[in-house]
């Protein structure tokens, strides 16, 4: 009896030391899940403060206050025949790319022809004929000998009156020309040259380009804060190529048709320059200089009604032969 009490005694003590190791193994355990999700929390707070403090530095260093850093690293200064040695692509400043005419059709409904000049003479010849009256009158006879074509011709003036540069422009854009024509005859030394040019917008180092550009351009109202907007228009003018095409068109058309009469004429070719009233409008524009008032015979043979319908032949010619360009790219495209 005495060794079966001992025996449920040991049973007990054995399952009491296992119920109270099973209470300690699992104590144990809590107490390690609980230390490891404690450094887990320490571990993110750590994540988040760091995320925030670089967030912080990099806002305050865009802003120019970077903020104080105590025991800051000395860093080498680079001299600048490292910083020379940094490699770095050019990028190269072009002007926009003309549209393909196969994608876009093109087409010319309007034509503005700005007859220079105006209530102030412009030059003035030694027999006394001006530059406003020739251009008025060539201008008059290119409309007649266009009326019949596919488009709308538009004078910036039909009559003798004065004429702010910017008002020219803001006509041609006003009604949405397709193209911009600016007649005016020229003054050069020596007196015995006799040159046919014609000018669409672009920089220029010609000396007499600018004179000529400056003499026409004094009665402009540009300011010094149109500067940016001036540039644009003269380094990057989309429209730069079209101009160029309308500009070599014309010159081609008036040497060919004025120098059989005018044998010692010189075809001093297609220049850029910055005139107003090629920098201000909107659509492809060229001046022209048709004749040389400072050459006397040059001067008399404009005071001749022959002479002056041959000048707007050729003009009528060289848009007639541009604009049928654009039709022939145009059905090569369709």
């Amino acid at each position: 009896m005495a060794e079966i009490d001992e025996t449920k005694a040991q049973l007990l003590r054995n399952v009491v030391r296992d119920n109270v190791n099973g209470f300690q193994t699992v104590r144990i355990r809590r107490l390690k899940e609980r230390k490891r999700q404690r450094h887990l929390w320490l571990f993110s707070g750590f994540i988040v403060a760091g995320t925030v403090y670089a967030a912080i530095t990099l806002l305050a260093i865009s802003r120019g206050n970077a903020p104080a850093v105590s025991a800051a690293p000395v860093l080498q200064k680079v001299s600048t025949s490292n910083i020379d040695r940094i490699p770095e692509s050019e990028i190269p400043l072009s002007h926009p790319r003309p549209i393909d005419r196969a994608a876009v059709p093109l087409s010319v409904k309007t034509i503005v022809i700005d007859a220079g000049h105006g209530g102030e003479p412009g030059t003035t010849a030694e027999s006394g004929i001006t530059e406003k009256e020739i251009t008025l009158d060539v201008a008059l006879r290119l409309r007649r000998l266009l009326k019949n074509a596919p488009f709308n011709v538009l004078l910036t003036r039909d009559t003798d009156r004065q004429m702010a540069l910017e008002k020219r422009v803001g006509f041609a854009n006003d009604n949405k020309a397709d193209l911009f024509l600016s007649i005016h005859v020229n003054w050069m030394e020596p007196h015995t040259i006799r040159a046919l040019e014609t000018y669409y917008v672009g920089p220029t180092d010609d000396p007499a380009a600018l004179k000529l550009a400056s003499r026409e351009n004094k009665e402009s109202s540009y300011s010094l804060s149109d500067y940016k907007k001036i540039l644009e228009k003269i380094y990057v003018d989309a429209r730069r190529e079209e101009s160029r095409a309308l500009a070599r068109t014309m010159q081609s058309q008036l040497f060919h048709a004025l120098q059989p009469k005018n044998p010692h004429l010189e075809n001093r070719g297609v220049k850029t320059a910055p005139f107003v009233v090629l920098i201000g409008t909107q659509m492809p524009a060229i001046l022209v200089e048709i004749a040389c008032l400072s050459n006397e015979d040059e001067a008399k043979l404009l005071t001749t009604e022959d002479y002056r319908e041959n000048i707007a032949v050729a003009l009528a010619r060289g848009i007639r032969n541009y604009t049928s360009a654009l039709e022939v790219a145009d059905m090569k495209g369709s």
